[in-house]
């Protein structure tokens, strides 16, 4: 009893050093993004979502390191379904997001072949080295796409005036102490994902889990609520920009950044064959259903947000029956 609840404690501990670690450097990315002028919807894409991704990376990066591959994989499957569906869902609930035309040019089918990629390069039941490649050759793709046209003018700017920067961050304007509190924020980012990972194993064996189901589940939700964090925050300040690029960029990095790192330190085999029949073809499914949604009025309505997070709770309610 005892050696659960230890582990569980060092788990939460784990998941606040992400947490904050990730805000942190959240804030330092946009104070320095507003000191270079550049757009709402990069932001979001590009700098929040590296951000809020940081979680991701540092348990897939960690887990790769420990040989715990399922953590690694289904944490990614998870957490991006859960971007979508539970974070979306919630944001437009409380206020229905607009969607910029923009994105369905360039990142909104990228997002879309991130996931189809991952789901042909799984079919051979593993995650090679060369796809790690292949997924970073994308990834950059994705960044020289997005930085096009990221200036921003007087109005794109005036879009984040509503953003809200911690005390700290208020009246900051050096970019050497702004550097310096994004490298101190990633090394409690790795730290939090070190002791998560540990726990969650230790625990995963106590309670004679699948290490899949603890990524895919717990792992996802946690490592996503920086997602939440920042994406709420944007809905309730009516900065759709960054609620909808930060989760689209966000999947995109997950995908294509932390698996193709991941897959270059430790190929990724996939021991259960469901994987392929269920948990990415539910990824796929969440996926065009959101563009669908994104596409028909340009924006994601209440409606639309009640529905994503229901098929949220249908979706952990199979899991866990399967």
């Amino acid at each position: 009893m005892w050696e659960v609840i230890v582990n569980l404690l060092i788990f939460l501990l784990g998941l606040t050093f992400l947490i904050y670690g990730a805000n942190f450097f959240i804030q330092a990315s946009v104070k320095m993004s507003l000191l270079f002028r550049l757009t709402p919807l990069f932001i979001g894409i590009i700098i929040v979502a590296f951000g809020t991704s940081l979680p991701e990376l540092g348990v897939g990066v960690i887990a790769a390191v420990k040989n715990q591959k399922a953590i690694a994989l289904g944490n990614i499957i998870g957490s991006n379904i859960a971007n979508i569906a539970l974070i979306l869902g919630l944001c437009s609930i409380f206020h229905p997001l607009r969607v910029k035309k923009r994105i369905f040019s360039k990142e909104l089918p990228l997002m879309l072949l991130s996931a189809v990629l991952l789901y042909l390069l799984s079919l051979d039941m593993v995650l090679s080295r060369i796809d790690g490649l292949v997924f970073i050759a994308f990834f950059i793709l994705f960044c020289i796409v997005s930085f096009s046209g990221a200036k921003a003018s007087i109005g794109g700017i005036q879009e984040l005036d509503d953003f809200k920067f911690n005390r700290l961050f208020s009246n900051v304007k050096s970019l050497p102490i702004i550097i310096f509190t994004a490298v101190v924020s990633l090394f409690f980012v790795l730290w939090g994902a070190d002791l998560m990972v540990r726990s969650g194993v230790k625990m995963a064996l106590i309670f004679n889990v699948s290490p899949w189901i603890v990524g895919i589940t717990i792992f996802a939700i946690g490592t996503s609520l920086p997602e939440l964090a920042a994406s709420l925050a944007a809905s309730f300040r009516k900065v759709s920009s960054i609620s909808i690029g930060n989760i689209i960029g966000s999947n995109i990095f997950n995908i294509l950044l932390v698996l193709g790192i991941v897959a270059l330190i430790r190929p990724i085999t996939i021991d259960d064959a469901k994987v392929i029949s269920f948990e990415m073809p539910a990824l796929l499914i969440f996926s065009i259903l959101i563009y669908i949604f994104m596409r028909t009025s340009f924006k994601i309505s209440r409606r639309e947000g009640i529905f994503l997070l229901l098929s949220y709770l249908v979706f952990i309610i199979m899991l866990i029956v399967k």
